[in-house]
């Protein structure tokens, strides 16, 4: 598969492989959704991938590993509901699969690098958990204690 322009349509991109891999249903949508993330937010992830890999030049990082790296940090961000060990065992899992034999020790080293100091994937979390905090009071509120 060519590298799209940053517009592509990912949906267009992964459709053979969710065929291929027999996937539907909201495991496909799951999967179409991370791949849109990640995707639209390749330049802004890749600088947070670039301040914790020391010594390593994004754009010279095998393209499996930064790409699952891009995937991890769209879940981190963007789905707080998915806990954090969960993100980054799949990614190690993912990097098992797919990478070379020092993939799945790189992209732990990566994220709990990204994890312990930058605050994006953090405040996303935070931002989160209050609005799960606001919804509880309300319903609570209108419900009585629940």
């Amino acid at each position: 598969m060519q590298r799209q322009g940053a517009d592509a349509d990912t949906s267009a991109l992964i459709a053979p492989l969710l065929a291929e891999a027999e996937l539907t249903g909201e495991a496909a949508d799951y999967a179409q959704r991370l791949t849109a993330g990640a995707w639209a937010g390749a330049e802004r992830y890749d600088l947070i991938i670039g301040g914790a890999s020391d010594h390593w030049d994004v754009s010279r990082m095998a393209v499996v590993d930064r790409n699952i790296l891009r995937l991890a940090l769209y879940e981190l961000t963007a789905q707080p509901d998915v806990p954090v060990r969960v993100v980054i065992d799949e990614a190690i899992e993912l990097g098992r699969e797919f990478g070379a034999a020092e993939t799945p020790q790189f992209i732990n080293g990566v994220l709990d690098a990204i994890w312990k100091r930058d605050p994006t994937c953090k405040a996303a979390r935070l931002a989160h958990e209050h609005t799960q905090t606001d919804n509880n009071a309300r319903i609570e509120d209108r419900h009585g204690t629940l």
